[in-house]
C-alpha cells in the first residue's frame, strides 16, 4: 500500500513534466490492484487531479487527496485573511470563503515565492489579535525556477516564534491529512493501516519524518528537493531512490 507525493516525485519542479517512471508506476499499481493514494499539497487548483490525468497519470477515482479536502471538512466558509498566490485566493472564493484582512475569522497561509515583509507584518498583527492560524501544509522548502524559498512550515514557525501563537496544519504532514489519506486507502482495502503503508516523497523533513513517527515506512526520492541523502536522520529500514523509476524497477523484479 502506498502514499505517493506529486511535486518532485511524479512531476519535475522545474518544468512540471513527468519524472521518468511516474506514468509507468501508476499503470503498474493499477494493473496489480495495489492500493495507493496520490497525496499532494496543491493549493492552487481544484482541478489538479484532472491536470495530472491529462499529463498521463492514470490515477484511479478515490485515490487522490489535497489540503482542500481537509479544509472543507475542518472549516466552514467564513471571512479569511489568505496569504499565497492569486490562484489560491481565487480557489478559496470558489469554495465560498470571503477575503478579509481586517476582521478575519481565520488566517490561511499557502506556498508563495513573493511574500513581502509587509505580508509578514500583517500576519503577525492578526496572530497577536488571536485570529486562528492555519497552514495549508507544512513543507520546509518551496522550489520554483531552480530556487528554494521558505516553505509554509518555515513561515509558520517564524510566526509562532514571533507571536507564540499556535497553528493548525491541513495538508502534509499533519495527522488529519494522513488520516484522511488512510481512509481513502481503506476504501480500496479495509485492512489498510499506517504500518503497512509506504510513503514515497522527495521531502524528507516536510513529509517523511512525521509519516515515520506515525508508523509508516518511508522512501525518499532524490528527484526533487534533495539530490543527496547525506546528513539526514535515516533509519535502517528507510529507503532512498534516485527516482520512482528505480523504485518501480525494484518492485517489478520482485514480482
Amino acid at each position: 500500500m502506498l502514499f505517493i507525493d506529486v511535486q518532485g516525485t511524479l512531476i519535475n519542479d522545474s518544468d512540471k513534466s513527468l519524472i521518468k517512471g511516474a506514468s509507468g508506476l501508476i499503470v503498474w499499481l493499477n494493473a496489480k490492484q495495489i492500493p495507493y493514494v496520490i497525496i499532494t499539497n496543491n493549493t492552487k487548483d481544484l482541478n489538479f487531479l484532472q491536470h495530472l490525468r491529462e499529463k498521463g497519470l492514470a490515477i484511479k477515482d478515490n485515490a487522490y487527496l489535497d489540503p482542500f479536502f481537509v479544509l472543507r471538512q475542518r472549516l466552514k466558509p467564513c471571512k479569511v485573511a489568505a496569504f499565497g498566490a492569486d490562484e489560491f485566493k481565487n480557489t478559496l472564493q470558489e469554495l465560498e470563503f470571503s477575503l478579509d484582512y481586517e476582521t478575519p475569522e481565520a488566517l490561511l497561509v499557502a506556498s508563495y515565492d513573493k511574500f513581502s515583509f509587509d505580508d509578514f507584518a500583517l500576519m503577525i498583527e492578526l496572530a497577536k489579535k488571536g485570529v486562528q492560524l492555519i497552514a495549508m501544509h507544512e513543507t520546509s522548502i518551496y522550489k520554483k525556477n531552480g530556487k528554494s524559498y521558505p516553505g509554509v512550515g518555515a513561515i509558520m514557525k517564524m510566526l509562532k516564534y514571533a507571536t507564540n501563537a499556535s497553528y493548525e496544519v491541513f495538508g502534509k504532514p499533519s495527522q488529519a491529512f494522513y488520516e484522511s489519506a488512510l481512509k481513502l486507502l481503506q476504501r480500496q482495502d479495509k485492512r489498510a493501516k499506517f504500518s503497512d503503508t509506504l510513503i514515497i516523497s522527495d521531502d524528507f523533513t516536510g513529509d517523511l519524518v512525521k509519516a515515520r513517527e506515525m508508523g509508516m515506512k518511508i522512501a525518499l526520492v532524490l528527484s526533487g528537493k534533495l539530490n543527496s541523502s547525506d546528513g539526514l536522520d535515516l533509519k535502517p529500514d528507510d529507503k532512498v531512490y534516485q527516482s520512482v523509476y528505480e523504485y518501480l524497477k525494484e518492485r517489478q523484479c520482485r514480482t
